[in-house]
């Protein structure tokens, strides 16, 4: 699946597999329909960037105010998620430790802080989505020594 971070210097980057988590989502039943939008970078281009600004997509709208951006590094995935009204875009965000779900497929931005959740519409969908994701990765030697407990339900 391709991965440009947002950014016009890897446009054309296509990793040689795909990343972990990606591979667990498949392999739960999952249908990967497309990729949204990210703050080029997650945000790390300047102090004064606008969230959900990519030289890839543009400038991401928060879906329920459309002169303003939607908040976050991941803008494109809250407001693709996004329903019911709650803070931001309406969903449940989930930044899992650093080591409990890999970081393969990830581009690097922060190693003490690189980690992806599930972002979804329920409390009880997040809970599905990382009992996924959460495992052991060769590929990640962080991920070797976090704590699992049986479940997140």
């Amino acid at each position: 699946m391709a991965n440009s971070a947002g950014s016009l210097a890897l446009a054309e980057f296509h990793p040689p597999h795909d990343a972990f988590l990606v591979q667990r989502l498949r392999q739960a039943g999952a249908v990967i329909l497309g990729k949204s939008n990210l703050s080029e970078w997650a945000n790390f281009r300047s102090s004064k960037s606008s969230s959900g600004w990519s030289a890839r997509g543009g400038q991401t709208r928060n879906p329920y105010v459309l002169d303003r951006n939607p908040c976050g590094s991941s803008a494109g995935t809250g407001v693709a998620v996004s329903a019911n009204l709650a803070a931001v875009n309406g969903l449940v965000g989930l930044k899992p430790t650093v080591g409990l779900v890999s970081r393969d497929g990830i581009i690097p931005i922060s190693a003490s802080q690189d980690t992806a959740g599930p972002m979804t519409r329920s409390v009880a969908d997040a809970a599905t989505l990382l009992n996924v994701l959460a495992a052991p990765d060769t590929a990640d030697p962080a991920t070797a020594a976090a704590p699992r407990p049986s479940g997140y339900d």
